[in-house]
């Protein structure tokens, strides 16, 4: 008769899954790919430039990485084989499963049971970890409760807020007056007309949230667009919106937008 045997998960594999369980997909895999590179130190600093984690948490995640690696029967790649079973492991359970939600602007007496535009931004930006994307057509005073949001998780959460608009010269002094003085100043980048085409123009209206949800809607960042009109959106949960995020950062790196000064 065959004996029955328990297989167990090592001690360490289960400290590594604790560890990085706060970590999204995109963040696990940069770690996994970190862990490839010639003698990672998977120092505070560097978990902090590769995955874009607060202070904090790139700290705490340090220590316990640590504690793994210096074990003598652990290495570097063996960590990387658990990351990666650790990946497929999320993807299983669905973990990360696309959620689409209409939002939209619209008068009251619609009586439509849809999220507001205005109520989505503004919980989509409080509830950012590491960096917040917006592209916008217009920026104007009536949207500075969004405006001072950006401005808050900046400084209280030390998110990385980036602006990206339609001809931004017209729209910086207007974002100045909004922005909070002890926040750090965000990345600004201008769509400028084209020499060839003068009516050529950015006129696309999306929040991106930690490349993982993002709010493509028809309303521009005015009080109109998140109070008076009638706009539609669709806001996204999804690994798709990693393309979207990247998307923009491919305008920022090619020089398509250019970069101004706050």
């Amino acid at each position: 008769m065959m004996s029955d045997t328990v297989s167990t998960i090592p001690v360490w594999i289960a400290g590594l899954a604790s560890a990085v369980s706060e970590l999204d997909t995109q963040q696990l895999q940069s770690l996994a790919d970190l862990c490839l590179t010639d003698r990672p130190s998977m120092s505070p600093e560097q978990l902090q430039r590769c995955l874009r984690l607060p202070t904090t948490n790139a700290v705490h995640l340090a220590r316990n990485l640590r504690l793994i690696v210096d074990l003598p029967e652990v290495t570097t790649y063996d960590v990387w084989i658990a990351l990666c079973a650790i990946l497929y492991s999320r993807a299983s359970a669905g973990r990360e499963a696309e959620h689409v939600e209409v939002v939209c602007t619209a008068p009251s007496r619609f009586g439509i049971p849809v999220r507001a535009t205005y109520a989505t931004l503004l919980q989509m930006v409080q509830e950012a970890t590491r960096e917040v994307l917006v592209v916008g057509y217009l920026f104007t005073e009536g949207s500075r409760a969004f405006v001072e949001s950006l401005a808050s998780v900046s400084r209280d959460k030390r998110v990385h807020v980036t602006l990206v608009g339609n001809r931004m010269q017209q729209h910086l002094p207007a974002l100045k007056r909004m922005w909070f003085a002890d926040s750090p100043a965000p990345a600004i980048f201008s769509w400028d007309p084209d020499s060839h085409n003068s009516m050529a123009a950015l006129h696309a209206k999306l929040l991106v949230c930690d490349s993982r949800t993002a709010l493509i809607t028809s309303a521009n960042f005015s009080y109109q667009g998140l109070h008076g009109n009638v706009e539609i959106g669709v806001k996204v949960e999804s690994p798709a919106v990693n393309k979207l995020a990247e998307f923009i950062r491919s305008m920022i790196s090619t020089g398509e937008v250019r970069r101004m000064c706050w």
